[in-house]
């Protein structure tokens, strides 16, 4: 699985890190952490922007991936002093986060006036280019871990009551060619298929890869918010 996240998933833009830099007054000589880090995506392009950044990642093989400080933890329990950073960033992570003592960590963490980036890369939308025994295989996942029509919490809740600003947003349209064998590696390595038992998952692509065109492209956006302390 991680050896997949890290093969397909598409690369954050500099621009969103450049805009949140911007949007939270950070210089270069900033001290970042990068949460739920994954196996380092974000973590590298923090890494060519900022002196000091700090992974944080639970799953031991995408740690791996990452390189240089890169540390066991959690968003729940951050292995970090207090006040020991400028701006927190999490990219396509927060959804995973328990938010009231993640965010409870996040602001012990943080520094007076820090910042926090949230990044999602939305590349799971536009389903009807997939085959459809594929996507049937997917409903079927899909159908074991949520309700039929059941609505998500509007995670913005979880800022409620907290000691941080308003919510500021911004939209980045991406495009990239990806096979189509690498385009079913990335479905499946999204949160509900993340949960199943890898044989299955694997059983699901390899009935998926014949079904495939060759090449795709691959739209979408990268969506980043950010807020400060007050």
């Amino acid at each position: 699985m991680a050896a997949a996240y890290e093969r397909t998933r598409p690369e954050y833009p500099a621009a969103a890190v450049e805009r949140a830099a911007a949007e939270l007054g950070l210089d270069t000589d900033a001290t970042v952490l990068d949460l739920g880090a994954g196996t380092g995506k974000l973590t590298r392009r923090l890494r060519e922007r900022f002196a000091r950044v700090v992974a944080v990642e639970p799953d031991g093989a995408m740690r791996a991936h990452i390189g240089g400080d890169a540390r066991a933890g959690s968003a729940e329990s951050i292995p970090a002093a207090d006040r020991s950073v400028d701006a927190v960033f999490a990219g396509d992570a927060f959804h995973w986060f328990d938010p009231a003592p993640a965010l409870a960590e996040i602001v012990r963490i943080l520094r007076p006036g820090g910042g926090l980036a949230l990044i999602w890369n939305t590349w799971g939308g536009d389903r009807e280019m997939l085959p459809a025994a594929f996507r049937a295989d997917l409903d079927e996942i899909w159908a074991r871990f949520h309700a039929p029509d059941g609505a998500f919490p509007d995670w913005r809740d979880g800022f409620v009551g907290t000691p941080f600003g308003p919510l500021g947003d911004a939209e980045l349209p991406q495009k990239l060619r990806v096979s189509g064998r690498d385009l079913v590696d990335l479905w499946l390595t999204g949160s509900t298929p993340a949960s199943i038992p890898d044989e299955e998952r694997n059983a699901v692509a390899e009935r998926a890869y014949p079904l495939m065109a060759p090449e795709y492209t691959l739209r979408f956006s990268t969506l980043l918010h950010w807020t400060r302390l007050r």
